[in-house]
């Protein structure tokens, strides 16, 4: 791609900008970069460093992706120099020139292809939920991540080593085809495409399954009369049994909240003890599995936003900074032109304005992120306990080992029993 110099003076009449205030720009956006993009990976850092989520396979692709933005941000200190103490890293000298280069395709190279792993983990814990306990863990994701980076580095090193001359530059025409044609495929074309893939088959699975999910619970609501006499007879029946038993149970007044476990009725006869289903069994049982269907829903929606709002934009801006790569090395305007060439920086930051907003987008548009951030606060400032919920609570009451709730659906009394007591008796 190349311009002829008669359009130089064209582009700078187009272009009317005065040079040190657009390098002024450029300096204020890398230190806005450097303050907030830290705070929000070390911030990402703590969220997805609690023992819960490291140890999932998921939260630890976000905890390698934080460490990757950390020195993708640290890299961009190359234009910050260049802007304002115009000095190309570049051009120190040809062991600077090759390690930096090396550096820069090694960043790149992670940034991409972290997020293929998540959006592929995403992908298999949705179509293939078993079969994701063996595939989709830690330890190997570990080693894809060091293998593959360990074949970037390799052939980073090659190519580093193979094509550059003295001055920094590349020494045939070869050498510029293949590593154009490595960095459109792998690092660019190859990624986007298994991303996308992942992510419409993970949006239509998600889509179908609360279709199935609504209308589960529509035709559920339809049957419900008629469960409700089949379930209404036989309480009955187990009722009248119990009393014929001569039990010893111990009624309470019930709750506010509905209890919605498992309930059991206990009867002791000669020392022996039986569980008799209640009429709440029958009725909790569906309503147990409604309710962790819905819950795998959302969960799989809030997962879907969460990785579509960083892999929307890191499409995009890998897009428009390869274009803007391809104008900086092939066209004539930009190297005789000062300030086209600090445009061309100005989209370089683009790239690394992800890294820098990646923390506050995912607070913001996810409600997972935040809630884990919001826990993980409360687990340092109080002590690594876990903030307490509603659901919590009630679950450390109906999973209790001294009493066992049978709660009714009409709401009238619940049937407790005392463990101990029976015993006693």
């Amino acid at each position: 791609m190349s311009f002829g110099t008669n359009n130089t003076t064209a582009v700078a009449l187009l272009l009317p900008v005065h040079i040190p205030g657009l390098r002024l720009l450029i300096a204020f956006t890398c230190i806005i970069l450097y303050i907030f993009g830290y705070t929000g990976c070390l911030l990402s850092i703590i969220t997805f460093s609690s023992r819960k989520l490291r140890h999932h396979s998921t939260g630890f692709l976000f905890l390698i992706m934080a460490f990757v933005d950390i020195f993708n941000l640290f890299a961009s200190l190359q234009y910050f120099l260049d802007v304002i103490y115009q000095i190309n890293v570049f051009a120190i000298s040809i062991h600077w020139c090759r390690f930096f280069t090396i550096i820069n395709y090694e960043l790149y190279f992670g940034f991409s292809w972290i997020f293929v792993f998540i959006s592929v983990d995403r992908w298999i814990k949705v179509e293939w939920p078993t079969k994701s306990q063996t595939l989709c863990t830690r330890q190997k994701f570990i080693y894809l991540c060091l293998f593959t980076l360990f074949l970037s580095l390799i052939q980073n090193i090659i190519y580093a080593f193979l094509c550059f001359n003295d001055d920094c530059g590349q020494k045939n025409l070869a050498c510029e085809i293949f590593i154009h044609a490595v960095y459109i495929t792998m690092y660019m074309t190859v990624p986007i495409a298994i991303i996308l893939i992942s992510i419409s088959r993970t949006c239509l699975i998600t889509i179908n399954l609360k279709k199935r999910i609504r209308t589960s619970t529509s035709s559920s609501s339809q049957q419900q009369p008629q469960q409700q006499a089949v379930v209404d007879t036989t309480t009955s029946l187990k009722l009248e049994s119990i009393v014929r038993c001569h039990s010893t149970t111990v009624t309470s007044r019930l709750s506010s909240s509905f209890v919605s476990s498992l309930s059991s009725t206990t009867t002791t006869n000669n020392n022996n003890h039986h569980h008799h289903p209640t009429q709440s069994q029958f009725l909790n049982t569906n309503n147990r599995l409604a309710y962790y269907r819905r819950r795998r829903s959302r969960i799989d929606a809030q997962m879907v936003i969460l990785i579509s709002i960083n892999v929307a934009p890191f499409i995009l801006v890998h897009i428009i900074t390869e274009i803007a790569y391809l104008f900086e090395k092939y066209s004539i305007v930009v190297s005789q032109s000062t300030v086209a060439r600090l445009i061309i920086i100005l989209i370089y930051l683009s790239w690394y304005l992800i890294s820098a907003t990646r923390f506050y987008t995912n607070c913001l548009l996810s409600r997972i992120y935040r809630e884990e951030f919001q826990n993980r606060l409360y687990m340092l400032r109080h002590g690594c306990k876990s903030r307490p919920r509603n659901s919590d609570r009630l679950s450390s009451r109906r999973y209790s080992s001294r009493y066992f709730l049978g709660s009714l659906v009409n709401g009238g009394e619940s049937t407790t029993m005392n463990v101990k007591s029976i015993g006693m008796n």
